[in-house]
């Protein structure tokens, strides 16, 4: 407890109206980095989003009203892990869960960047569990309720999250919302635009890293509740992805929701602009559904 407290202590700073803590996930260089330079870029145009990121952290949002213990959400943002769209699918979003009385914790993880890890596909996921960690361990402070506690993944930060989900270890997940999500890297359900699978497993992956890597093939029982977003003509990340998840929760008995639109494409955080729609709205009809939040 009290190692999170000082890295807490010396990390945090104001961001804004509603991003308030910034905290790195490591005390010095992170393990599996093979270098300490930080070369972390961003980038303004389009949606936005951050380059090269070696030194991972979480940012978070805490509600207005902090006098009870919250609901939270650790939101991963996509980019097909070369790079991290946390502009409008992270921060936004977790101003938007704000809003409802949910503590957002915005997760950017590491990205790859060539010859700078020992083992690159074990560096997100090692972040995933290490924010998990933390966010335990300062839960007092951060007024977290652990037992009503989520993950959220856009695109590729969908495929950490449905991983997540569906892992037997480290923290359990109450709730978890899957945006467009990269489920599996199986080659039926990997489209040629797609760049998850090759550039976390290398362009020659065996069938048993596919397999492994594939979260539809491992939920069971256990596996919390699921709300899963995607739209019918994204090229992406195949729409196929979501329903072979869905269709392995329905066979599981695990409580989930679905919303397929017709169009929405790819990348279009927690607004559809095809549709003139936000699915955050029924996110969190659902949330109250299944008592994650309060009516």
């Amino acid at each position: 407890m009290k190692k999170y407290i000082v890295v807490f202590l010396l990390c945090f700073f104001i961001l804004g109206t509603n991003a308030q803590i910034r905290v790195k996930l490591y005390n010095g260089t992170p393990p599996g980095n093979l270098f300490s330079v930080n070369n972390e870029n961003i980038v303004t145009t389009g949606r936005g989003r951050v380059e090269n990121v070696s030194i991972p952290e979480i940012v978070v949002y805490k509600p207005t009203t902090q006098d009870e213990k919250k609901p939270a959400v650790v939101i991963c943002p996509g980019g097909g892990f070369t790079s991290l769209s946390i502009f409008d699918g992270g921060y936004q979003i977790a101003e938007e869960l704000n809003k409802y009385g949910i503590v957002a914790i915005v997760l950017k993880y590491r990205t790859f960047i060539n010859q700078f890890y020992a083992d690159y596909k074990k560096c997100p996921n090692n972040d995933v569990e290490r924010a998990f960690e933390i966010i335990k361990d300062s839960a007092l402070v951060w007024h977290i309720d652990t037992t009503n506690t989520g993950i959220m993944g856009l695109s590729a930060g969908g495929h950490l999250a449905s991983m997540k989900a569906v892992s037997k270890v480290g923290f359990k997940t109450a709730f978890n919302f899957l945006i467009y999500p990269v489920i599996s890297f199986r080659d039926e359900l990997t489209s040629a635009k797609t760049k998850s699978r090759s550039v976390l497993l290398g362009k020659d992956p065996t069938e048993n890293e596919k397999n492994n890597f594939s979260a539809e093939l491992h939920v069971s029982s256990s596996t919390k509740p699921c709300f899963i977003v995607h739209a019918q003509n994204d090229s992406t990340v195949l729409v196929q992805n979501s329903l072979a998840f869905y269709n392995a929760l329905v066979k599981n008995k695990v409580k989930s929701e679905m919303i397929i639109y017709q169009y929405g494409g790819h990348g279009f955080a927690s607004y559809n602009k095809e549709q003139d729609i936000g699915w955050m709205p029924m996110a969190i009809n659902w949330l109250r559904a299944n008592d994650f939040l309060r009516k």
